[in-house]
């Protein structure tokens, strides 16, 4: 397809299977087996259930895998970084050859289950996480369920931000 190294596939680390120091020694090593080509595009996740952002830091550690921070998940399983230090943490991730971080955004659907995507964008919780992050430049791709109209809400929200100006 002829992409540069900023194209990226997005995985999550996998299953704990009892042992999470194990399984993440599986992953690494596993990964170390891959083509280089495919080494190149492959980002991490941290998820909501089994590996926080610190995980995925261990992870990239030792194999420059950059992570792509998802701020709902991070609510949900973290080892207790604020949203202003996790940005820090995992934008190092990222080197100037894979393009600009990547988050992943929505929150909690208000009187849903623990772990249920938002059905639309909560406008205030939106501006509030610009806000908090407006040290960082990053891509951000919206998890919510009625994608269309809260990606126009979202682009409007983001249009007042400096950072969405530079496009």
């Amino acid at each position: 397809m002829e992409l540069n190294t900023s194209g990226k596939i997005q995985i999550h680390v996998g299953g704990v299977y009892s042992d999470k120091k194990k399984s993440i020694k599986r992953f690494i090593k596993r990964y170390e087996s891959i083509d280089d080509r495919i080494k190149r595009r492959l980002v991490i996740e941290n998820d909501d259930k089994s590996y926080c952002l610190r995980d995925c830091l261990l992870i990239n550690e030792q194999t420059g895998i950059p992570i792509v921070f998802d701020v709902f998940h991070h609510s949900i399983n973290n080892a207790g970084e604020e949203l202003d230090k996790a940005f820090a943490l995992f934008t190092k991730t990222w080197k100037r050859k894979d393009g600009i971080p990547m988050v992943d955004y929505s929150h909690q659907k208000q009187g849903g289950q623990k772990r249920q995507h938002a059905h639309s964008l909560d406008k205030r919780v939106f501006r509030d996480f610009l806000s908090q992050t407006e040290p960082y430049d990053f891509d951000i791709m919206l998890e919510i369920k009625d994608k269309e109209r809260s990606a126009l809400q979202a682009v409007k929200i983001a249009s007042a931000d400096e950072r969405f100006k530079k496009l």
